[in-house]
């Protein structure tokens, strides 16, 4: 994989020999700390420095090596092969996730989770390094890739107890993606509620109230002694808010483009993401659909909140931000007009399919985990994607990324069907990219043409 990957690359360097898109700010930028000149600042980054510091000192231990000066390893081919590198890691990462988590997994073939073989958490990584976003940045200079692998990374060390390099990973990503800080909480969540576990006080059997019960009373008890172990997270938590105090909001820069919204809808289209990209495992879980039916049946309330939640945030909380109009080089811009927006009524009609992976995520997740766990995992994910006024399929990695390390597939035939899917869609796409160019009538400097199509 790592072959076709660096192939890919070098197809895209040479169809591609200028910055796509955003890489004119991320290049540019990069090339600039390459050479030493820390005060220059473009004010069309959104994001910090970490992918421009991290490529400066990869740039210094190369130049160290080799002799030759730091900025013959920024040129723009070179700068694309720095996601490879991360993307490489990232597996790594991945796998050692996966083992840690599997230890976990009870035998339950009512709901189909089982403890997974090393061989299996190792094809699980495979499959999820081939996510077809997470790919298709490895092969440009952005910063997801980075985004990712250090999110990835300090959740590794927090498993393992590690708290001060898990912190400190937290801290690294969120010079990445601001955002990011979110998942820093998330992992000091994490850490409370695996201690809570292991004491044996939350019991899969528990239902919802209960366990929340447990839960507050387990935390007040121990309090002084949760705040001690998770000291480290909540300075980069209060380092945080210093800064956004500072800068005036988490944005750094073209803060007039990202402002932040009440979009509750975005809850709704990352549930649809997530049906299309584990296609595989929601119709494995048709075998199921029983237990679909019986909580219609049984639980009614609880059904129709979630029917009069969606609908009321689909009449009221719909937003369609500028760029996704306009912007006709993402595939978001073509899922908007063609399948989510199609009729003012589209969305309506696809609520029974998020509902039903709503389901299977919380019955998924819930098994593994106790319900404590899923409600922290939803609290997040709605804190990272709600206030985002764009409809951005990147801004749904993370999330999707941090659900499927928590189900780990031990069917064979569902990981093979899944990492055709992702093969399939990384090949339409990498292809599309390179092949499939159109012209703008009106273009600059940042714009040139010819245009291509991505994520």
């Amino acid at each position: 994989m790592l072959a076709v990957t660096l192939g890919e690359v070098v197809k895209i360097n040479n169809a591609q020999p200028t910055p796509y898109m955003d890489e004119a700010f991320h290049v540019r930028q990069a090339q600039h700390y390459c050479a030493g000149n820390w005060t220059v600042w473009d004010k069309k980054i959104t994001t910090l420095p970490g992918l421009y510091l991290l490529t400066a000192v990869i740039a210094h231990c190369a130049s160290a090596v080799t002799g030759k000066p730091n900025i013959h390893w920024c040129s723009l081919e070179k700068l694309r092969f720095v996601n490879i590198v991360m993307s490489v890691i990232i597996f790594v990462v991945m796998y050692t996730i996966f083992r840690k988590l599997s230890r976990r997994l009870k035998d339950d073939p009512g709901l189909g989770i089982q403890p997974i073989h090393r061989t299996c958490c190792m094809m699980n990584s495979l499959v999820l390094t081939c996510f077809p976003l997470l790919y298709f940045y490895n092969l440009l200079y952005y910063t997801d890739v980075g985004s990712v692998l250090f999110v990835l990374a300090s959740y590794s060390c927090s498993i393992r107890n590690h708290h001060l390099k898990s912190a400190l990973l937290g801290a690294i990503s969120v010079l990445f993606r601001q955002t990011n800080i979110i998942w820093v909480g998330f992992t000091a969540g994490t850490v409370v509620i695996r201690d809570i576990e292991n004491r044996g006080w939350l019991q899969q059997s528990d239902d919802f109230v209960s366990q929340m019960k447990i839960a507050v009373t387990v935390i007040l008890r121990y309090f002084w002694q949760y705040l001690l172990l998770l000291l480290p997270y909540l300075i980069v938590l209060a380092g945080f808010v210093v800064f956004i105090f500072v800068n005036g909001g988490i944005v750094v820069g073209d803060k007039s483009a990202h402002t932040a919204v009440l979009h509750f809808p975005q809850f709704l289209y990352f549930l649809l993401f997530l049906t299309a990209f584990s296609l595989p495992h929601m119709v494995q879980r048709l075998r199921h659909s029983h237990l679909t039916v019986l909580y219609y049946v049984f639980k009614p309330v609880h059904v129709l909140l979630f029917f009069v939640s969606a609908v009321l945030a689909l009449y009221f909380f719909k937003y369609e931000h500028p760029y996704l109009l306009a912007d006709n080089r993402h595939y978001t811009f073509y899922v908007w007009r063609k399948i989510l927006n199609r009729t003012p009524y589209t969305m309506f009609y696809l609520l029974p399919v998020c509902f039903y992976t709503f389901l299977n995520i919380v019955a998924l997740l819930s098994t593994v985990h106790s319900k404590f766990f899923t409600l922290l995992y939803f609290l997040c994910v709605a804190t990272q994607i709600v206030p985002q006024g764009l409809l951005e399929f990147r801004y749904f990695i993370l999330p999707y990324l941090l659900y499927r390390l928590h189900v780990p597939q031990h069917s064979w035939v569902v990981l093979f069907l899944e990492l055709c899917q992702y093969t399939l869609i990384n090949l339409i796409t990498v292809k599309v990219f390179l092949n499939k160019t159109f012209d703008w009538d009106i273009t600059d400097h940042l714009t040139p043409n010819p245009q291509r199509f991505m994520w």
